[in-house]
């Protein structure tokens, strides 16, 4: 059976070797990483072609790798945000798009609503989607963990 992943790696090079015993041990067919942080002249592990967003080669902050053998199509997006897409033909043909929505970076829900209505369904949206946005309505005076402190 395939199987889909998605990591927030914090930086591409930091966890390559972390990385790449994630990919022998798991054969995942689909790894979904954001803020990867790739550098000029920095390739993926072996067997695993790397899709970044459109343009963004040093810096990318999503990406998608998809085991070689694995029938895909790259999605282009129409958007500002940090996404890569592809559709995946796995046992099922499925769209995963890998989605990175930095912390203190303002992100509309038209944006969003926007990026939702481009890949082909039906389609898996995959990242890190920082639970301290204000964009699902969560005020500064957050507690630990995403949680809202409680006045009771």
């Amino acid at each position: 059976m395939d199987t889909v992943v998605q990591w927030n790696i914090r930086g591409f090079r930091s966890d390559f070797e972390e990385l790449k015993l994630l990919l022998n041990r798991s054969q995942s067919a689909v790894v979904a990483l954001q803020e990867c942080r790739l550098g000029e002249g920095q390739l993926p592990p072996r067997g695993y072609p790397l899709l970044l967003l459109p343009g963004g080669f040093p810096g990318s902050e999503a990406a998608l790798l998809i085991r070689n053998g694995t029938r895909f199509s790259e999605i282009v997006l129409n958007t500002g945000l940090h996404a890569a897409a592809a559709t995946i033909s796995l046992e099922k043909t499925l769209t995963i798009c890998s989605l990175y929505l930095p912390p203190n970076s303002p992100v509309s829900k038209l944006s969003l609503a926007e990026l939702f209505e481009q890949p082909p369904k039906p389609f898996l949206v995959l990242g890190d989607f920082n639970a301290h946005s204000p964009a699902w309505g969560v005020p500064a005076g957050m507690g630990e963990g995403g949680c809202l402190k409680s006045s009771h």
